[in-house]
């Protein structure tokens, strides 16, 4: 039997399209409606919320573009793609025009409903001018979609969910070790071609990326991490306040609409609070991230080479740690990876690509400064090469990366990070060229060379020596892949552009390693994850060559072994790759666990109930007066108000007088607190017991799980 596809909505008959459209129009006001009379169905608004603001703009503007056929991959990216762009920039309308006309609360419930109401029938408006006489809906086969290998990867995610709720609230990880050791064995079974057929490939990649990234962001009631707590803080003040002040110069998070709309927009419309649309919503966007990522490879390679390319992307550990703590970057390599698509998008008409291209480009500039800046790095130097490559060859090559383009992007970056929130976003880049430029003669120094550092940094015990030195073959079959590249002895004819981006990503890297400032200032865990985005299939690629190389050595010395079907080598790496990044294999040896997931034992930015109410109550008692936690508990503080949170200093009688100390769960079992004393770029862990810092101040508040003293 068939059905309609639905991942092609806009190839449908409009008649059909329109009804659907209208259809989740009216259940979105209902399921709003219904909520504000009291008659809340559980799940209903959230879901409902979800699939309309993630879908109905995208895929209305789609057809008014008149883009069809572009397959399920293609569409659903575009679709999800256009409908995060129309939410931020609608909302940027609406702060900005609204006051204007005496409506003092622009980004609250009642604007935000009407407005995107309005736009949505203005799209449709416009859609049935353009394209109501377009009909050619594709269908989908229930026999491919009800078959054993799908059954088995929608059961993925339920596995994710199902393990977080025994750990969150039973303290057993059985369910998440299972989770992983089925992910491992996926990866398997793809490599040695059983079970998982070639055409569910996509599906396997989205299974097993929403799986990696509940299984660790559904952890905890509350927001784990670093940065996403001053996002957190962000977005809430733009939802108290109903406005967001686009000039307040606190930080440059507050220039990113990412955080400052997008967050808002779901809260309000989902009715979910902020802490779940960041734990829920902006992983489930951010999981069709390595789905864009395997089309890209796919086009550039072939199936299997671009599925485990993606696994390896997936596998990194920062991928389903360090970037649920990052929400703003998580929007912003969705826009990047779509951006990708198109400049290697041949068959899409010139001037089409070309409008997307600059959406994109734009809502990646108002995403995150950080991945804007690199990539604007990057576009330039690959532009300079290309040049450099036509002038040479004297030839006049047509391709997507033009000086236009370039132009445009440069100038719409450096106008929106200079004149939004006080020109934070701007200052930021300057002052991180201004150390790195300064402190050049450090070059290769591990003090101040955080790439260099790394590598040279003693591991915890032999198995995570293990580990690294996993990482450091799969970099070394990364460079051989580009140097493979570089050399034009590739089999794999990797489009030139791509090639280029590759190229000069791969030189980032090495950048990271050697030059003092510019890896801890972006981060080098994040720089490789950011530059996997174009050197991931040449983790693949470099391997293959590897051992063909040991294969022709094994025939000049004569020696009958060889290392035969090598695509499955490369999966069975990758299995254990992933058992060693998730924290698995340090569970099963007791053996310095890393996994918040995995082990609840872990002193991390993770919090209960009775630190947020002890949190809560300190901030309404409070005054004036400075509050100090630990460098994990001031994250939780900072998020309810940042200015008046400090961390402890190493020498706890240099704190201010008349101040608040604040303990968390963490804290009072293991009598002490983390504090960070930081020696060049060097940072150092050190744990001081609580009666080194209490001994002369009153406890005036405990609950069992928090505690504070004055």
């Amino acid at each position: 039997m068939q059905i309609n596809n639905i991942f092609q909505l806009n190839d449908w008959k409009f008649k059909k399209f329109f009804s659907l459209i209208l259809a989740m129009q009216f259940a979105m006001l209902g399921t709003i409606g219904l909520d504000a009379t009291g008659l809340q169905i559980p799940i209903l608004r959230q879901l409902i919320g979800f699939i309309y603001l993630t879908f109905v703009p995208g895929v209305i503007i789609l057809r008014i573009l008149k883009l069809h056929k572009l397959g399920n991959i293609e569409t659903l990216l575009y679709t999800v793609g256009l409908s995060l762009a129309t939410l931020m920039f609608a909302g940027l309308f609406m702060n900005t025009i609204y006051p204007l006309f005496g409506i003092s609360g622009p980004i609250s419930i009642t604007p935000l409903i009407i407005t995107i109401t309005m736009v949505i029938l203005i799209l449709c408006i416009l859609c049935y001018v353009r394209d109501k006489d377009f009909s050619d809906p594709s269908f989908i086969d229930t026999k491919d979609v009800l078959s054993p290998p799908a059954l088995f990867l929608y059961l993925i995610p339920f596995l994710a969910v199902f393990g977080t709720y025994l750990v969150n609230f039973h303290q057993n990880n059985i369910i998440l070790m299972f989770l992983i050791v089925v992910i491992a064995l996926i990866f398997l079974l793809i490599g040695i071609d059983r079970f998982i057929p070639t055409k569910l490939y996509p599906l396997a990649v989205i299974a097993i990326s929403i799986s990696l990234l509940f299984h660790n962001s559904l952890i905890s009631m509350y927001i784990s991490g670093w940065d996403i707590h001053y996002e957190y803080y962000v977005s809430n003040l733009v939802i108290s306040q109903s406005l967001w002040d686009s000039t307040a110069p606190s930080n440059p998070v507050n220039a990113m609409l990412s955080i400052a709309m997008l967050i808002p927009f779901f809260t309000n419309i989902t009715g979910m609070t902020i802490t779940w649309t960041l734990k829920i919503v902006y992983p489930l966007l951010f999981s069709l991230v390595p789905l864009g990522l395997f089309r890209v490879f796919q086009k550039q390679t072939d199936d299997k080479i671009a599925v485990l390319s993606v696994f390896f992307f997936m596998s990194l550990f920062v991928f389903y740690t360090e970037m649920l703590q990052l929400a703003r970057q998580q929007i912003a390599e969705l826009f990047l990876v779509l951006m990708i698509l198109l400049l290697f998008d041949k068959n899409m008409n010139k001037m089409k690509r070309s409008m997307l291209l600059i959406i994109f480009a734009v809502s990646l500039i108002v995403s995150h400064y950080g991945l804007s800046y690199i990539f604007m790095a990057s576009l330039i130097v690959v532009w300079f090469l290309l040049y450099l490559d036509r002038q040479f060859q004297l030839k006049n090559m047509n391709g997507t990366i033009t000086s236009s383009l370039v132009l445009l992007y440069f100038t719409f970056a450096i106008t929106w990070y200079i004149y939004i929130s006080s020109s934070s976003a701007f200052n930021s880049i300057v002052n991180i060229g201004y150390h790195v430029v300064n402190s050049i003669t450090d070059f290769l120094n591990p003090e101040f060379a955080e790439g260099m550092r790394l590598i040279g940094t003693e591991t915890a015990s032999s198995l995570h020596a293990v580990t690294k030195y996993l990482h450091l073959i799969a970099q070394f079959f990364i460079s051989v892949g580009i140097l493979e590249l570089l050399s034009n002895r590739s089999k794999i004819k990797f489009d030139r552009e791509y090639a280029a981006f590759s190229g000069v990503n791969f030189m980032i890297l090495l950048a990271a390693i050697a030059v003092p400032f510019l890896a801890s200032s972006l981060n080098t865990t994040r720089l490789y994850q950011i530059s996997l985005i174009f050197l991931a299939p040449f983790f693949v690629t470099g391997g293959l060559t590897t051992f063909n190389i040991v294969n022709n050595m094994v025939k000049a010395f004569r020696i009958k072994q060889s290392i035969k079907n090598p695509l499955k080598i490369l999966s069975l790496f990758l299995a254990i790759f992933l058992l060693l990044n998730t924290g698995w294999v340090y569970e099963v040896a007791k053996d310095a666990p890393t996994s918040i997931s995995l082990n609840t034992t872990i002193d991390y930015p993770r919090f209960n109930d009775k630190e947020v109410l002890g949190a809560t109550w300190l901030f309404n008692v409070k005054g004036s007066n400075p509050i100090y936690a630990d460098d994990y508990r001031w994250l939780l503080l900072g998020s309810l108000e940042w200015g008046s949170v400090r961390t402890y200093p190493f020498d706890i009688n240099k704190t201010q007088d008349n101040s608040y100390i604040y303990f968390g769960t963490f804290n009072i079992v293991e009598d002490k607190v983390k504090v960070s004393p930081k020696k060049g770029l060097r940072i150092t862990t050190v744990y001081i017991n609580l009666e080194d810092i209490v001994n002369d101040r009153n406890k005036i508040y405990t609950n069992g799980g928090a505690q504070v003293f004055y």
